[in-house]
């Protein structure tokens, strides 16, 4: 069984995401605060990959079968979307750097302090606009990639309670690393940065882990996290609506809105299938089914607005009917290359890959792998 609520919490993410980067004209929506589903993503991730990777520790093919299943699942829409960008960048006469696709490639434009789509937004006459927006959303994927290579041997090799130390060594460094890098005005869309929000999902993935094989101290600790939860998302957004306009508010707002995430992912998971009102949204069909389809909505979302403006653009509208325009004709090309692509290659090349690289994982893996 897999747990259908953190498909529909992955798409809450993407549609946040969306709406922080298509809406940013009307405030009302919340759109400026929409960047954090990126750290949903993370935390989200976070969990979902260690899960699998405690769960495959055992196995005497781990590395193969972890690595293999990565690959199949993030690559094919990761380098398709290199590759159209790259051809638009060729034909448009901007064809950028080498290193600057090299980066993008190899994933380690987040390892870099600055990102490289900072700088190209200044320099647009380096590649196409709609690429150099493409492009930026990718130091994300970068991210989250790093972070898997990485963590992948740490499992393996370490015990549960090392772990634990590990991880909140990472949760306490990525605060200190945003404040030094916002203070010398560099960013924070790195991978030291954002680290912790894989972080905290890691540590979720742990703590599932330890619940499932101590039932005793479920009822305690579950009465503890809860109140938690109810502390730490109002004191989340009251933060955040304080520290709005303040340089300094990601460097404890991430942090906060991680744990807010965290604690929210774990109330999901114990009450998968129940009937409460706010559970049974997050298995809406259309929810899940945005999720089904997040990967390739956050790949080409942003390009794709860029193509809107310019098509409708040409229509020459008033200011506001030319912003809906824009808003609407970009949605519709994003859900159609998304729904495209997941029925085109993405469904298929997952079910190759049950067929070809089947996980081992035992049946707890298979219930909180929604698309992993």
């Amino acid at each position: 069984m897999r747990i259908k609520e953190l498909d529909g919490l992955r798409g809450i993410a993407v549609l946040v995401v969306i709406n922080h980067h298509y809406m940013s004209w009307l405030p009302a929506t919340g759109a400026w605060y929409g960047w954090l589903g990126v750290d949903l993503f993370f935390v989200l991730s976070g969990f979902l990959i260690t899960s699998i990777l405690l769960d495959l520790r055992e196995s005497e093919h781990y590395f193969k079968i972890f690595y293999s299943r990565r690959a199949l699942r993030i690559c094919p829409p990761y380098f398709l979307a290199i590759a159209v960008y790259l051809v638009v960048s060729f034909a448009l006469g901007k064809p950028g750097t080498l290193e600057l696709w090299l980066q993008y490639i190899f994933y380690y434009a987040s390892l870099l302090i600055h990102l490289p789509f900072v700088h190209l937004l200044g320099k647009t006459a380096e590649i196409p606009l709609v690429v150099s927006f493409g492009l930026g959303i990718m130091w994300s994927l970068s991210v989250e990639e790093v972070y898997y290579t990485i963590w992948a041997p740490v499992v393996r090799f370490t015990t549960v309670k090392h772990l634990s130390i590990i991880l909140i060594a990472i949760v306490a460094l990525a605060p200190f690393l945003r404040w030094r890098l916002i203070t010398d005005h560099v960013g924070i869309l790195n991978f030291y940065c954002r680290m912790d929000g894989l972080a905290f999902g890691s540590a979720l993935a742990l703590l599932v882990l330890r619940r499932r094989l101590s039932p005793g101290v479920r009822l305690r600790t579950d009465r503890w996290f809860d109140g938690l939860a109810l502390i730490a998302g109002p004191l989340t957004v009251c933060y955040w609506l304080a520290a709005k306009a303040h340089v300094l508010g990601p460097v404890a707002g991430i942090t906060l809105a991680d744990l807010s995430f965290a604690l929210t992912i774990y109330a999901l998971i114990r009450r998968a299938g129940g009937n409460q009102f706010w559970v049974r949204m997050f298995r809406a069909k259309w929810l899940r089914s945005i999720g089904m389809v997040s990967y390739s909505l956050y790949l080409f979302h942003y390009a794709l607005l860029i193509v809107s403006e310019n098509l409708v653009g040409q229509l020459h509208l008033s200011q506001r009917v030319n912003a809906v325009s824009v808003v609407l004709f970009a949605l519709l090309m994003t859900f159609t290359v998304a729904y495209g692509l997941w029925y085109g290659m993405e469904s298929r090349i997952l079910h190759w890959k049950e067929r070809k690289v089947p996980s081992p994982a035992h049946a707890h893996t298979d219930a909180v792998s929604a698309n992993a």
